[in-house]
């Protein structure tokens, strides 16, 4: 009979306590929804930090020019290949062109001269 009257009690304090809940989601369903904007904010700066990190890392004329996010990945990408031709050919000037000179092998006349972005902007200042 102990027990019954103890299922009983915890009984009524779960009936109570999901009738507290349920009266205070009714009141405030804001709450939530601020947790998962506070989340949603802290992420997009995370995102933002991370994009003004790797602006500074890119080299531009100017270089505090404004970039969007799709011109900083872009830039990004076109950077790193270009720093990898630097390193596979030993050249510090042009090396793009170089690098595509020597991966076609001269085996195709039709092979378009290229310069990246970073080459460009080296032949200039010079």
């Amino acid at each position: 009979m102990d027990y019954y009257t103890n299922y009983q009690q915890l009984d009524m304090n779960l009936n109570s306590r999901v009738s507290q809940s349920e009266s205070d989601s009714s009141n405030s369903p804001a709450k939530p929804r601020q947790a998962v904007n506070a989340r949603e904010r802290c992420r997009t700066q995370s995102v933002n930090v991370a994009f003004n990190t790797l602006r500074t890392l890119i080299p531009t004329e100017p270089h505090d020019r404004k970039l969007s996010k799709i011109e900083i990945l872009r830039l990004a990408k076109s950077y790193i290949s270009h720093l990898d031709a630097v390193i596979i050919t030993g050249n510090v000037e042009r090396p793009c062109s170089l690098y595509l000179t020597h991966q076609y092998d001269d085996k195709s006349s039709n092979v378009r001269t290229t310069i990246c972005t970073f080459c460009a902007n080296a032949a200039n200042k010079n």
